[in-house]
């Protein structure tokens, strides 16, 4: 049992000293900014790695010969990365534009696979409260999203002007999915009759018509239909 012990004990180090070796010729990178193909070489050569310490000693040489193969076709891929504009698109795909000028794009959230509230707390990190604000938002290949206000949103600080402003509100989703929100819709102080009128006036029949609609702190309703 002991000599198991020591032999698990020297094969781990070996385990991390091999780990330790690849992972300084691989470069390093930001978590925030690895991609989906870079989190599967590090969860493969993690998996290797506990392989290399728990099996025999055979094992052992064949699984850091694995590691190595696996470091250097990764090593092979970043190089085209960097020369090839295509092989760049087929790795990590490209940029979703998720919102432009105001209007919220459904296809791209489609694209990128994210609900209406995952990216309404992504604008949320960025400081932003209304889509309208936002002139583009893009979704990066790294799971970041990339916001660019509207110029006239880009203000001169209040403050500085010696000027007072109203108390900021948030906006409030009245609809998600097609679906209307009733707590969200009374605690607006609207009923469904004030809502169906407003969206009739934008040219819509029915809530399942529409993706998501929020109402502003100046009570205007945003509506982002389906298509």
């Amino acid at each position: 049992m002991i000599q198991k012990i020591i032999s698990t004990v020297v094969k781990s180090v070996v385990a991390y000293i091999v780990l330790l070796i690849l992972g300084r010729i691989m470069g390093r990178k930001m978590i925030s900014r690895i991609t989906f193909f870079d989190f599967l070489i590090g969860v493969t050569l993690g998996s290797l790695a506990v392989r290399m310490s728990l099996g025999n000693e055979s094992s052992v040489l064949l699984t850091t010969v694995s590691a190595i193969v696996i470091t250097s076709m990764a090593l092979i891929t970043d190089q085209f990365n960097m020369k090839s504009s295509l092989f760049r698109k087929v790795e990590e795909g490209k940029p979703i534009l998720m919102i432009q000028k105001g209007k919220l794009l459904y296809e791209g959230l489609s694209k990128a696979k994210i609900s209406m509230n995952k990216l309404l707390m992504l604008l949320r990190q960025k400081n932003v409260f209304n889509i309208e604000d936002v002139d583009y938002a893009i979704f990066e290949n790294d799971g970041r999203l990339t916001v660019l206000l509207r110029p006239e949103k880009l203000s001169v600080n209040a403050g500085e002007m010696k000027i007072s402003k109203p108390g900021n509100k948030l906006s409030i989703d009245l609809i998600v999915d097609g679906k209307i929100l009733l707590d969200n819709l009374t605690s607006s102080g609207h009923t469904q009759e004030w809502l169906m009128q407003q969206l009739k006036i934008q040219g819509f029949d029915r809530p399942d018509q529409i993706f998501y609609a929020s109402l502003n702190q100046i009570d205007k309703l945003y509506v982002a239909p389906f298509h």
